[in-house]
């Protein structure tokens, strides 16, 4: 069994998205990898990855995974690779801020950059690897700070509003 308290929700693991998939939680303890964009936005679709921060540095993955599969010789080609990726990506939960949040950090470091595609590529992917450290730098910090608000034997509700 893994070390849950160092266990990630979603990763980026030998040019794949891993993920948990939460539908088999908490019964089984089974990983999702998905190869392509299309795989990620069908799994942020079917709730298989949940909650807002993590469904963000999904879809920031989802378009690493697009911008290493994308066969584009020129950076125009490649950007509207990424864009129509983001679309798919995007529709998946319309209201989803996080989400849009992700997709919105990559697209800009891919229009930002100067390099060539296949830098940018890896530049993509040190991005979405970034903002998954950042995620998990932030919920450590609430536990922190929430775990002093807390004494033995209490419950705590949490919901989305």
């Amino acid at each position: 069994m893994p070390n849950f308290f160092e266990e990630r929700t979603v990763k980026w693991e030998k040019d794949r998205v891993v993920m948990i998939d939460q539908l088999k939680l908490p019964t089984q303890f089974r990983y999702l990898q998905c190869t392509n964009h299309n795989q990620v936005a069908d799994a942020i679709k079917k709730m298989i990855i949940r909650g807002a921060p993590a469904i963000g540095v999904a879809a920031a993955m989802a378009l690493a995974l697009a911008a290493k599969n994308s066969m584009a010789k020129t950076k125009d080609d490649f950007i509207n690779d990424l864009n129509a990726a983001a679309e798919v990506i995007r529709a998946t939960r319309p209201t989803g801020v996080n989400l849009f949040w992700g997709v919105k950090q990559i697209l800009q470091k891919a229009q930002a950059s100067t390099s060539n595609i296949e830098t940018l590529k890896e530049e993509i992917v040190a991005e979405a690897n970034r903002l998954a450290d950042e995620d998990v730098g932030f919920n450590r910090k609430i536990g922190f700070y929430g775990a002093s608000l807390l004494e033995d034997g209490d419950t705590v509700l949490t919901h989305c509003k």
